[in-house]
Parts: structure tokens; sequence; C-alpha cells
């Protein structure tokens, strides 16, 4: 960062100051560096975002062949690097296995130790504190093949470390096809 650096009242630096229509821009970077601007309405300090982040991953973890239960931990702990505030406007799961189960993603804004993929998902009381919500992915439209699951949970969250901590559960008894990973993918404004 430039020497010339500007701290605003949450204590976030920012790099520089332009203007641009009635308000001024801000620039900074994302946790993962890349660059962002931020619009601030000089009438009331209203912060908004000019860019849209969009995310991408296969499930890590998932033990194909095999039965999982209803309230199983399906797959293991992935991490979402994230803009430090925002809103998750979609989330989506690519169903390759064409099972349609409802799943589960459990949010956490810091570390907390994961449970074993199929087993019974059981974070600890000293973990679910730093539990900030729990997505329901539970629409799914079926593609003859495969299916997605789809939501707009608009959820809002502060995620201090730049990164959201989370781990799916699932709803009922799936088994997953070798080469049927599923995938998880979602929109933050």
């Amino acid at each position: 960062m430039s020497d010339n650096r500007v701290a605003y009242e949450k204590g976030r630096f920012i790099d520089q100051w332009g203007t641009q229509g009635g308000g001024a821009v801000v620039a900074g970077l994302q946790p993962d560096g890349d660059a962002r601007e931020l619009e601030v309405d000089t009438r009331s300090q209203l912060y908004t975002s000019s860019r849209v982040f969009k995310f991408i991953l296969e499930i890590p973890g998932i033990g194909t062949g095999s039965d999982y239960a209803a309230a199983d931990a399906f797959g293991t702990k992935f991490v979402i690097p994230v803009p430090v505030e925002g809103t998750i406007s979609t989330i989506g799961l690519l169903d390759k296995d064409d099972e349609g189960i409802v799943k589960e993603l459990v949010v956490f804004d810091a570390d907390f130790t994961a449970t074993t993929d199929n087993s019974a998902f059981a974070p600890s009381d000293d973990d679910l504190l730093n539990c900030i919500g729990v997505i329901s992915i539970d629409v799914f439209y079926n593609y003859s093949v495969n299916q997605v699951g789809f939501v707009t949970p608009a959820f809002s969250y502060v995620a201090p470390n730049g990164y959201l901590y989370c781990q799916l559960v699932t709803r009922g008894v799936d088994n997953i096809a070798a080469g049927s990973i599923p995938r998880l993918f979602g929109t933050i404004v």
C-alpha cells in the first residue's frame, strides 16, 4: 500500500481518493489482492461496492459409493475468500448425481474443527460461537441427468479475516457416484 493511505471510520485503509458524480470514489484491495472500488455517498457516508464477486468450488472430501444419512457432514470443511463485509446474494449446488437432496451450508467467521465426511455433523459449543448462519439449499431444478439447487438468501456477513469457513450438511440419504462430485457456487455483492 502507498504511504498516503487514509483510514476511514471503520479503521480500514484505502489507497486513493477520487471523485465521481456526487460522491467520492476510493480504491483498495480485497483479501485476495484484487482491486476494489467503493463509492462513498458524501451526504450519508453509505458505502456501496462497484463489483460483484463470484466463487465456484468442488465440494472437498466427498466419499463416493457410500450412503450418507440425514444430518451427516457432506464433504469436509472449505474456505471461501470473500470481501470483509458483504452479502451472499445467491448460492447454487450443481448436483451431478441427480439426487436433489436438501443441503445446509453452515457458515462460520473463524476457523472451526471440521466434522469428518459422512459422520453426524457435530460442531463443538465453542465452534458454534463463531457460526454466523445456516443457508438451506432446498429448491432444486431437475434437468434429466443432473439438478441444480438454488437459493437467494440475502445473507449479510462480516468476515474479519476475509474468509468464510464452511461445511455442508445433508438432510437426506445421498450416495454419490464416482465422477459426480457436486460443486458449490455463489455470488457476493
